[in-house]
C-alpha cells in the first residue's frame, strides 16, 4: 500500500492538512514497475485524510533490493552460527582452508560436483629459474612509512611500487586497487616490510568477502557475493595445478576437445542457434563459461592481451589500447579500471602513465584435479570483475598470479563474472 502525496514539512513530521484526491494529484509517478490495482481516500497515520493506492508489482523483475539484502544477511547469520539452511550441500567447500567459508547451494538437481575436487587455496608455482635476490631493498623500512603508504612509500624508494609503473602505488591505504595495470608488483619474501601490515601485499592476505557457489536452472554453476563489494576490491585468485603449456595433460585436452581450435585449458561450447548456451564444470576439469553466442572455443590460460613492448621501457595506456585482444587471451579489462580520463585524456603537457609489461606467462592452470571456487566464476562480455596479473617480490615473472578484482559496486546476491576472451 502506498499512501500520501507529499505536503509534509521540509524537516519531516506529519501532514499538516488533508490531501485533495483530484485530477493533477502527484502522489504516484508511474515507474513501469507496478500496476495501480485500486485507490482510496481515508485517514492516514497522521490522522489526516490522504490518498491511498494498492500497488501490484509487475512480473519478470529482479528481486526487491530489500529482500535481496535480507536474504544475504540471513545466510551470513547462518554461516556464523554454523547452521546449514535447506539446499546447501556444505557451508564451506574449502573445509577451513580459506579465511572465509565458501558455502555451496543447489536447489535445482542432485549435482554435487564442486565437492568432488581437492580444494587448493593457492597455486603451487615452480621455483624461479635463477636464484632469488634476497634483500630486495623494496623500501627504506620504517613502520610508519610502510603502514601509511600513500606517496610516502614511493617517495622512500620502494622498488616494488616503482616496478608496477603508473606513477604511484597500486593500492590505496584501505587495500583498493587504484588503477589496473598490465602487472602489479607486490612486496614479497625477500622484502624487509612486515607481511601483515605492508599495504603493498593486498592479495597475500587472502579473500575478505563472503562468497558462495550456487546452481540455478539458467546459469548452472556460478559464484555470487553475500556482501556489498566496493569497486577495486580484491576477490580471489585462480588456483589449480600449474602445468607448462606443452604438458601432455594439456595436449590430451586439446585432442579430446570438440569444436574448432579447441585450446589448452579451454571449454568448447556449442549451441544450436541464437539462444543462450551454458556450460557448467567440464568433465575434463576445464573452466566453466557462461556465453551468449552460438559457438565458442575459448582458451583459458594466464595470457592477457597487451602491446608487445619492451618491458624495460614499459607501455602507456594509449599504446596498449591500440592492440586488440587476440583469441585465447583475457582481454585487457584492467584498462577499464581506474582513473581512465586522466590516463587517456591527460591535461595539456602531461604524459600518460607508463606501465611495466609482464613477460608472456608460460603456464596453464589445470583444474581437472584440484581447484578453488574461482573455477566457477562465469563469463560475461560486460563483466563486473577482471583479472589482474600480480608478481610478488622476486618471484618468476613468467608465473604471475591470476587475481580477480571488482570493477564496479557489486551488491549482495549478485553473480560475479569476468571476460574470458570468448570470441564474439
Amino acid at each position: 500500500m502506498y499512501t500520501g502525496s507529499g505536503g509534509r514539512p521540509r524537516n519531516g513530521g506529519d501532514h499538516l492538512s488533508d490531501q485533495e484526491f483530484q485530477r493533477g494529484n502527484l502522489a504516484l509517478a508511474y515507474s513501469c514497475n507496478y500496476d495501480v490495482e485500486s485507490s482510496a481516500y481515508g485517514p492516514g497515520k497522521s490522522g489526516r485524510e490522504v490518498c491511498q493506492f494498492k500497488l501490484v508489482r509487475l512480473p519478470g523483475q529482479d528481486a526487491l533490493g530489500s529482500n535481496t539484502w535480507r536474504s544475504a544477511r540471513d545466510l551470513t547469520d547462518a554461516l556464523v552460527a554454523k547452521i546449514r539452511p535447506p539446499g546447501y550441500l556444505t557451508m564451506d567447500m574449502s573445509k577451513g582452508k580459506e579465511a572465509v567459508p565458501i558455502p555451496v547451494r543447489n536447489t535445482v538437481d542432485q549435482d554435487v560436483s564442486p565437492l568432488e575436487f581437492e580444494y587448493l587455496v593457492r597455486p603451487e608455482f615452480p621455483a624461479p629459474p635463477k636464484p632469488v635476490r634476497r634483500g630486495h631493498k623494496c623500501c627504506i623500512y620504517s613502520k610508519t612509512a610502510c603502514s601509511e603508504m600513500s606517496s610516502k612509500c614511493a617517495a622512500s624508494g620502494c622498488a616494488c611500487v616503482k616496478r608496477s609503473g603508473g606513477g604511484g602505488p597500486a593500492y590505496s591505504a584501505d587495500g583498493t586497487l587504484v588503477r589496473g595495470r598490465p602487472v602489479v608488483y607486490e612486496c614479497g619474501a625477500g622484502c624487509g616490510c612486515p607481511p601483515r601490515s605492508c599495504p603493498n601485499r593486498v592479495t597475500q592476505r587472502g579473500m575478505m568477502h563472503r562468497l558462495e557457489v550456487f546452481r540455478s536452472k539458467e546459469t548452472e554453476w556460478g559464484v555470487r557475493t553475500l556482501d556489498l563489494i566496493q569497486p577495486g576490491a580484491f576477490l580471489c585468485e585462480f588456483t589449480g595445478d600449474v602445468l607448462p603449456a606443452d604438458h601432455p595433460r594439456i595436449a590430451n585436452a586439446n585432442t579430446n576437445a570438440t569444436g574448432d581450435d579447441a585450446p589448452a585449458g579451454g571449454v568448447p561450447v556449442q549451441g544450436d542457434g541464437g539462444g543462450r548456451e551454458d556450460a557448467g564444470p567440464d568433465p575434463a576439469g576445464r573452466l566453466p563459461l557462461r556465453v551468449h553466442r552460438r559457438r565458442a572455443s575459448p582458451r583459458i590460460h594466464p595470457r592477457i592481451a597487451n602491446a608487445n613492448t619492451n618491458a624495460s621501457t614499459g607501455a602507456s595506456m594509449e599504446e596498449v589500447g591500440r592492440h586488440r585482444p587476440t583469441r585465447g587471451t583475457f582481454p585487457p579489462r584492467w584498462r577499464e579500471w581506474g582513473d581512465a580520463p586522466a590516463a587517456v585524456l591527460p591535461d595539456d603537457g602531461e604524459e600518460p602513465p607508463r606501465f611495466t609489461q609482464c613477460p608472456t606467462p608460460g603456464y596453464v592452470i589445470d583444474v581437472s584435479k584440484r581447484r578453488n571456487f574461482a573455477a566457477y566464476i562465469s563469463h560475461s562480455g560486460a563483466p563486473n570483475a577482471f583479472v589482474q596479473l600480480v608478481v610478488r617480490g622476486d618471484e618468476d615473472e613468467s608465473c604471475p598470479h591470476l587475481m580477480v578484482f571488482a570493477m564496479e559496486t557489486i551488491p549482495p546476491m549478485r553473480e560475479l563474472s569476468i571476460d574470458y576472451g570468448v570470441d564474439q
